[in-house]
């Protein structure tokens, strides 16, 4: 039985959402998984200060966000910077992986996948290293010397990682892992599941729905703005609020009964399925689960980074449409509230596309990864040392 050893980092929802997947598929698969937060590994002082830093830079300052991510991708892997980075929970990585003993380790994020870089350089591990990117473009971060296998969403990323020397066969164009409730759905009928799920909640089936995603996140913005919008348009909404309880006391006011305020849910595939477009943010998971829903997207303000070449990546597949400005957005929505025949064309765009199966895809490869021989070692020196070392943890 393979033991993987998996990292996420709790900046945003997407790299946990993309773990948890992962790690479902493995151990359907029969492996023993470890999932560890690797921002838990921060000082909580810093901890703290990163993301509030990034929730405020994304939802108030969204340009200086976007020179920021830039920056950091510009940051070369052979520099003293990107060295002190890889440095970050070094002793911990050490201590986890003398305890785990894991057959391979995966990262959701990249600064894990440095340290187990910088620990493959001094000699310190032979444990295989592999990174799920998340994003439909590649941050610099992930390019580090000894990472054994990338996941990627698109041939496009495999693309700028061969750009930047990674050999091809390191790189899978695998799709991002998205939940199993998502790939089960959409490797069914939809536009069963669609007429289906309407009639569960009592949504007409002849009036389109808008599924308005991201509150959480900030999207809505002013809230009259968007009740006005509601109101005035001849179509149906659902709204999920996410966890954000002043929005959703705020839209409970709002009587209207083709209005459904929601707050938290969990079955937000149930309401993906019902839809016939969502207004929401460009995240790469929700992009991809988009995609295997087969639901026509309205990305609304993307941030500079990854949000826009997520973005770019749909709407030039033919499934999204983007609106920078909520003016925008009033137009978009009644353009394609009246012609239905270019939501099926996006509709089946996104079919096209999909990689419904890439969580699966990506656990059986993960699996072969692991079974590799001679990989399997942490040792207490570096290759520097001259002295010999017995290895502190080795496995046949």
């Amino acid at each position: 039985m393979s033991k993987v050893l998996l990292f996420t980092a709790s900046f945003g929802e997407g790299h946990n959402q993309a773990a948890f997947a992962v790690s479902e598929a493995l151990q359907d698969a029969g492996a023993t998984v470890k999932v560890v937060d690797y921002v838990e590994w921060l000082n909580p002082a810093f901890r703290s200060f990163a993301k509030f830093s990034l929730l405020q830079g994304v939802q108030k300052a969204p340009s200086l966000y976007g020179l920021f991510y830039k920056s950091m991708s510009r940051i070369q892997p052979d520099s003293s910077f990107q060295r002190r980075l890889n440095h970050l929970g070094l002793m911990r990585m050490i201590r986890l992986l003398r305890s785990f003993k894991p057959d391979v380790v995966v990262s959701t994020f990249p600064t894990p996948s440095g340290v187990m870089s910088e620990l493959r350089t001094h000699g310190l591990t032979t444990t295989p290293n592999v990174g799920i990117i998340t994003d439909y473009t590649l941050h610099g971060q992930w390019i580090q010397e000894h990472t054994d296998a990338y996941f990627v969403a698109a041939e496009s990323v495999k693309q700028e990682l061969l750009a930047r020397g990674v050999p091809s066969s390191h790189v899978f164009v695998s799709g991002i892992p998205i939940r199993s409730k998502f790939t089960n759905r959409s490797n069914g009928d939809l536009v069963v599941q669609r007429q289906e799920a309407r009639q569960r909640h009592e949504f007409k089936t002849d009036v389109p729905l808008i599924l308005l995603m991201g509150g959480g996140a900030g999207l809505l913005g002013d809230v009259n703005d968007w009740e006005r919008l509601m109101k005035k348009t001849n179509a149906q909404f659902a709204v999920i609020c996410g966890r954000n309880e002043r929005l959703y006391k705020r839209l409970q006011s709002i009587e209207d009964e083709r209005i459904r305020i929601l707050g938290y849910v969990s079955d937000v595939d149930e309401w993906m399925v019902m839809a016939d477009l969502i207004i929401t943010k460009a995240g790469g998971i929700t992009v991809s689960e988009c995609m295997a829903m087969e639901l026509p997207m309205l990305l609304y303000r993307p941030i500079p980074g990854q949000e826009t070449a997520n973005a770019k990546y749909a709407i030039e597949a033919g499934a999204a449409v983007q609106a920078k400005t909520f003016r925008m957005v009033k137009e978009l929505i009644n353009t394609l509230t009246h012609q239905p025949e270019r939501l099926e064309t996006m509709r089946r765009n996104a079919h096209h596309v999909k990689r419904a199966n890439a969580t699966t895809d990506i656990a059986t490869t993960i699996l072969e990864i692991a079974k590799r021989p001679g990989r399997r070692k942490v040792s207490s020196r570096s290759k520097r040392d001259d002295k010999p070392t017995s290895p502190i943890v080795s496995r046949p």
